[in-house]
């Protein structure tokens, strides 16, 4: 496919906000917050909703979580999740490229790729011009060659 890249970010850190009232306006608070405290969001996954609830992930980077603990547990707090999980040893793994909107399986040979070589896709996120995958720091190398040999990328 012309004009595909794979990009990876290695400094990421994986915050969920766990049980968050399934309501509207609950993203806005969150990210709002985040936004009001210098937190830059560069990920954003939601669940859908069992028993009124539903789950936030973020992915922010790692250099950010420093001493935010305490806020996050503040917007925790405010929007009334029952639990913030993080995980400081996430990376992002993005497929870019013009043609992502209009050529089918792209997204699916993505997943198979990085499945085959034997690493875990722990939350994804697609737009018109990207593909990102989050997944165990350690293993983006792996993920990265994956997808070089898989898109016949340099």
């Amino acid at each position: 496919m012309e004009g595909l890249r794979v990009l990876a970010n290695r400094k990421t850190t994986k915050v969920t906000f766990v049980g968050v009232p399934d309501q509207p306006g609950m993203a806005a608070d969150i990210l709002g917050a985040l936004g009001r405290r210098g937190i830059n969001v560069e990920m954003v996954v939601s669940t859908g909703g069992q028993d009124g609830t539903a789950d936030i992930s973020i992915a922010i980077t790692r250099n950010q979580t420093h001493g935010i603990v305490e806020a996050l547990e503040a917007i925790r707090r405010d929007a009334g999740a029952r639990a913030l999980h993080s995980n400081a040893e996430a990376a992002l793994i993005s497929l870019l490229g013009p043609g992502l909107q209009t050529e089918p399986g792209i997204a699916g040979r993505m997943f198979g790729a990085i499945s085959r070589a034997g690493v875990n896709i722990e939350a994804i996120s697609t737009s018109v011009s990207s593909v990102t995958c989050m997944i165990e720091d350690a293993r983006c190398e792996t993920a990265l060659a994956a997808l070089r040999l898989e898109f016949n990328l340099e």
